[in-house]
C-alpha cells in the first residue's frame, strides 16, 4: 500500500482497486493542481526555449526558469486546502494504494511527483516513485 503517481494514458492501465486521482485542473482536485499562474508563465517560458542553451528540452527551460519546484511547493504549503488533501491522501495510502495522475510522462519533472515529495516528508506517506509498468498480459 503506498501512494504512487503515473500519467493519463496508464490510468486504463492500473491495477483493480487502485483508487485515482487527477490532479490537473477541472478533474476534482483543484487544489493539489498548479496554478493558473504557475502554467501560463511555465508555457510563456517553453514559448521562448531555443535549442543550446543548455537544457534538453523546452519543458525542462521552462521548469527552470519558471522556478517551478519551489513555487509549486510553496503553493501548496501556503493553501490549507491543498494540505488538508494531501495529509487525508497520505493517510489512506497507508491502507490502499493510490496514484496520483497527470498528462506529464516520466521522462519529465511534474508536479504529482512533487506531491509524492510533500506527502512523504510532511505527513509520513508510505510513497512508491518507482514509475508505474503494467502487468504483461497473460497468455491463455
Amino acid at each position: 500500500m503506498a501512494l504512487h503517481q503515473t500519467y493519463l494514458s496508464m490510468k486504463d492501465k492500473l491495477p483493480a482497486g487502485a483508487e485515482v486521482v487527477l490532479v490537473m485542473h477541472g478533474r476534482g482536485n483543484d487544489e493539489l493542481a498548479p496554478s493558473k499562474e504557475l502554467l501560463d508563465e511555465f508555457n510563456d517560458w517553453k514559448a521562448k526555449f531555443v535549442p543550446g542553451q543548455g537544457y534538453e528540452t523546452a519543458y525542462h527551460y521552462a521548469w527552470d526558469k519558471s522556478n517551478y519546484e519551489e513555487r509549486f511547493r510553496a503553493q501548496i504549503a501556503a493553501n490549507p486546502k491543498s494540505a488538508a488533501r494531501l495529509r487525508d491522501l497520505a493517510e489512506r495510502a497507508k491502507r490502499h494504494d493510490i496514484f496520483l495522475i497527470c498528462y506529464e510522462g516520466y521522462d519529465k519533472p511534474c508536479h504529482r511527483k512533487l506531491l509524492l515529495q510533500i506527502a512523504e516528508q510532511e505527513f509520513s506517506a508510505p510513497v512508491d516513485p518507482t514509475p508505474f509498468v503494467p502487468a504483461a498480459p497473460s497468455e491463455a
